[in-house]
């Protein structure tokens, strides 16, 4: 699947393999190389996990509103541990084994995930968040913007970021243990807002 980057935010900025969705294999033909000369694409999985406060409050909602979606304990701050999985995808290398630079993909996910998140309060000590609210469709959002941008000049694609962590404290809550979000560069038209 295609990424429409023309509907992208400025703050997001997208691989160019994501761009073109994922490559598929053809069969050698007269004009491909041999089998020799061309590199497995493969896909490696990195988790990293993080602990990190917030609260969950839209600006764009009245308080009563907040509370109606979010209700009272959740509006009040909270920690998570936070656990991430991030999907690259990158040629193999015929002499290590591994994915090229796989060093520099671990560091990465330090930087984008670890330096900026870890023992955080999400709403005061990330911009991001300034104007959004911190939940976790909107943490996941923020890693993958992190990822993409140090890896703008390697040749990887980053082709998913999930994370997983407890839900938020709720009065009655349904009694499930994790919620998990998961974005793989996919847009759409901005949905209206239920009452």
């Amino acid at each position: 699947m295609q990424v429409d980057t023309d509907s992208l935010p400025a703050s997001f900025s997208v691989p160019p393999a994501a761009q073109h969705g994922p490559s598929t294999p053809t069969a050698l033909g007269p004009s491909s190389s041999a089998p020799e000369d061309q590199a497995p694409l493969v896909t490696l999985v990195h988790r990293a996990s993080v602990q990190a406060v917030h609260r969950l409050y839209s600006k764009a909602l009245t308080e009563q509103q907040n509370a109606g979606r979010y209700g009272a304990l959740a509006m009040g701050v909270h920690g998570h541990t936070y656990e991430f999985e991030v999907k690259f995808r990158g040629p193999l290398c015929k002499a290590t084994g591994q994915v090229y630079g796989n060093g520099l993909l671990e560091d990465i996910m330090h930087m984008a995930i670890h330096e900026v998140l870890s023992f955080k309060h999400l709403d005061n000590d990330l911009s991001f968040f300034l104007s959004r609210p911190s939940t976790l469709e909107n943490v996941c959002l923020f890693v993958w913007r992190n990822i993409n941008v140090i890896m703008a000049p390697h040749p990887y694609d980053v082709c998913e970021v999930s994370v997983e962590s407890e839900p938020c404290p709720k009065v009655g809550g349904r009694g499930m243990s994790k919620s998990r979000v998961t974005f793989s560069g996919e847009m759409i038209g901005i949905p209206s807002i239920p009452a």
